[in-house]
Formats: C-alpha cells, sequence, structure tokens
C-alpha cells in the first residue's frame, strides 16, 4: 500500500511535507518504499500521466526511516544547490520533539533553557550504528553538535525539544541516549528497549521546520503536531 503524503507547501522550486514513518528518505539498494520515489509518482498523476520527462525531486536532507516530520525537498536542480548552501550554513533550522526515558525513582529532569551537547561519533557500516568516539579515535570522528530543554517530566519519561546543528547518522537517538536511558520506543540506542520484542518506533519527530525559500527569499516556517501515545502523555501540540 502506497502511503499517503501530506504536502504543506509546494511551488516550481520545492515541496515541503511530512515524511511518515516507515518510509525511506531517498532510495536505497531494498528497493523500500522512499520519499523521492513517492513525490516523483505523485507530480506524474498529477500531470495525467502525460509526463514526457520524469520530474525532479531533489533530497537535501534526511530522516531516519521510523521517524515521522517535516521535510523540504526541492524540484529544481538549482533549489537543491541553494537549498544545500543553506544546510551547510547551518541556516535551516530544524526543530524535533522527543520522549525520553530515565530509570524509576531517578530525580525528575529539570526544566529550563537551552543546553549545549557536543559529542564526535563513529558510524560503524557492519552494524549501522553510530558510537560516541574514545579520545583516541577522535580524528577518525564527526563533530556532533544540537541543543535541547527539558520542556515537561514525569515518572520515567520527560518531553525533550531538540535543536539539531549537524545532522549525523542516528545522532539525535545516540546523543539522547548518553543525557538520558534514550529516546523511548527505540530498540537501537535506549537500554530500556534492546530486549524488547516486537517492533517499536522511537518517539522522535521533526515537528518544525525554518527557512528562507532559495529562490525568492521569502521566510518560510513549518509546524506539525506529534502522533503516537508517548507525546499524548504530554499534550505536546501546546510544546510547538
Amino acid at each position: 500500500m502506497i502511503p499517503y503524503i501530506d504536502v504543506l507547501f509546494e511551488d516550481e522550486n520545492i515541496i515541503v511535507c511530512i515524511k511518515p514513518d516507515g518510509v525511506l528518505s531517498q532510495g536505497d539498494k531494498s528497493g523500500s518504499f522512499d520519499m523521492v520515489r513517492l513525490l516523483k509518482s505523485s507530480l506524474v498523476l498529477r500531470a495525467g500521466g502525460n509526463s514526457a520527462k520524469e520530474p525532479y525531486i531533489g533530497a537535501v536532507h534526511r530522516l531516519d526511516r521510523n521517524v515521522r516530520g517535516v521535510m523540504v525537498y526541492a524540484k529544481t536542480g538549482k533549489a537543491a544547490a541553494e537549498l544545500s548552501k543553506l544546510i551547510r550554513e547551518n541556516k535551516i533550522n530544524k526543530r524535533y520533539l522527543a520522549v525520553v526515558s530515565f530509570d524509576k525513582g531517578k530525580e525528575l529532569p529539570q526544566r529550563g533553557g537551552w543546553i549545549e551537547r557536543e559529542d564526535y561519533i563513529l558510524f560503524d557500516r557492519r552494524i549501522n550504528l553510530s558510537v560516541i568516539a574514545e579520545e583516541s579515535r577522535i580524528n577518525e570522528a564527526d563533530r556532533a553538535k544540537l541543543y535541547y530543554r527539558v520542556l515537561s517530566a514525569e515518572a520515567e519519561r520527560a518531553l525533550v525539544e531538540i535543536k539539531l546543528i549537524t545532522g549525523r547518522h542516528h545522532q539525535i537517538r545516540l546523543q539522547m541516549s548518553q543525557l538520558f536511558n534514550g529516546v523511548a520506543g527505540d530498540t537501537k540506542y535506549n537500554k530500556d528497549y534492546r530486549q524488547a520484542k516486537g517492533i517499536y518506533t522511537p518517539a522522535l519527530e521533526a515537528v518544525a521546520l525554518d527557512f528562507k525559500h532559495p529562490i525568492t527569499g521569502k521566510d518560510l516556517s513549518f509546524k506539525i503536531v506529534p502522533k503516537g501515545k508517548e507525546f499524548e502523555r504530554f499534550d505536546s501540540e501546546n510544546y510547538i
């Protein structure tokens, strides 16, 4: 079944949409559904299936397959180049909400202002996992930086807002596992869920995207409400 793609904004240069969880940001060797193919198919269908040329869709950033969230795709090469430049210059503001877990009986995380977190990360392709680099291997690793703040906390769970500065492989999930037990529902990095049976979806979503239009320069801002039971307990809509 082809997933429905919710488009938030579209013109001749870009498409801003919500990537569903379970869908790849762009294609890989698995042949699974990916956003680039789905958006291309949508454009062809809207053209009545008579397009003589395959539409252009350029992926300029990514979300993990099992993470839902706001994404922007380019419809022209020029828009793709300009969006990529904005990302390199850290001029695209990406914000996330995550529900994190911590041990029962542990002191609740304190609500407050933004806290910086910086690590050096190594990606192990053999097991598709990222790890914090030891001091002796920092020269081989990628710098990973984000800011986070605790918005609300209760027994064993906290709602955290995250501003992502660098976009490393599994960066948020790994760094949250260093600050807390990890993102609730994350079977790869959260010690609470590593032995869990069944399939879980991390309580992590890209909920806001702010940037200047790559061609017109107009300020654009998009927000969505996260879904899932872990978010419901915090009435997350009021935190965006």
